[in-house]
């Protein structure tokens, strides 16, 4: 029987059996892990605190079979304050449900994990920083670390250095300047069923910062964009690349 201790937060946990729990981790050392807490949903479980999304700590993990099962567990934050905001624990939710899409079993993935834990933290304990930074920040830079890196630097049509009135192909992940975005779409590579938004100024700066910044930073940095194509373009550009429907994304906007 194999014994394993790992550090991770809780991104699902959902009922599972009679009195069980099932726990989906985000861990440091095998990326995801679905762990099952026996006797979890009980008021007399040990574990009852830390079988609820958002928890992290050090969890021991025996393996039987293919299954993981908890026998230990020490809880260094359930980032509470989070709970006490509808706005803001839906949008965790929705951030730990990207975190959990974007993980794979058995593959460490650190800077996701890093990542999730600074979102949650400014969640928590930062309510000066508002939902919607924290959400697009996440967004495109959870799909900067998980390879869908656009190519920011220039126009992938003519090859010119950016300027007023941008656009972004988000399926390309490329640049379009305002004289190529007039030209046929067999000359500029885009198609029917491309999607092309707009993209300020202030949103190129933005997204660029968010590529190169380290993680720890990711938030540091402020925005005037009026037309709001910073948080389109980062909401589009990961479901794009993800193809997936988020039922915490939608969520989050209906109460918004």
């Amino acid at each position: 029987m194999e014994e394993i201790n790992v550090k991770g937060v809780v991104v699902r946990a959902a009922d599972y059996g009679e009195n069980d729990r099932l726990l989906t981790l985000i861990t440091e050392e095998r990326g995801k892990i679905l762990a099952t807490v026996k006797g979890g949903r009980s008021l007399k479980s040990r574990f009852l605190s830390v079988s609820e999304p958002f928890c992290l700590g050090v969890f021991g993990l025996r393996k039987k079979s293919k299954y993981f099962y908890l026998f230990d567990c020490d809880l260094i934050d359930d980032f509470y304050p989070v709970r006490e905001d509808l706005e803001r624990v839906s949008l965790a939710s929705y951030i730990c449900e990207i975190a959990s899409e974007l993980s794979l079993e058995g593959i460490p993935d650190e800077d996701l994990l890093k990542l999730t834990l600074n979102a949650l933290y400014a969640l928590a304990y930062k309510k000066e920083i508002g939902c919607e930074k924290i959400k697009s920040s996440y967004e495109f830079k959870a799909a900067v670390i998980s390879g869908y890196m656009p190519d920011l630097t220039s126009c992938s049509v003519c090859g010119c250095e950016p300027e007023d009135d941008l656009f972004i192909d988000i399926g390309a992940g490329g640049l379009i300047c305002r004289d190529c975005i007039s030209k046929p779409g067999d000359v500029t590579g885009i198609g029917s069923s491309s999607v092309v938004l707009p993209l300020s100024p202030a949103a190129l700066a933005a997204l660029i910062f968010l590529e190169e910044a380290p993680i720890k930073k990711f938030l540091s940095y402020t925005i005037n964009d009026r037309s709001n194509t910073f948080y389109n373009v980062c909401e589009k550009y990961l479901m794009c690349h993800l193809e997936k429907e988020f039922y915490t994304l939608n969520f989050y906007k209906s109460i918004k």
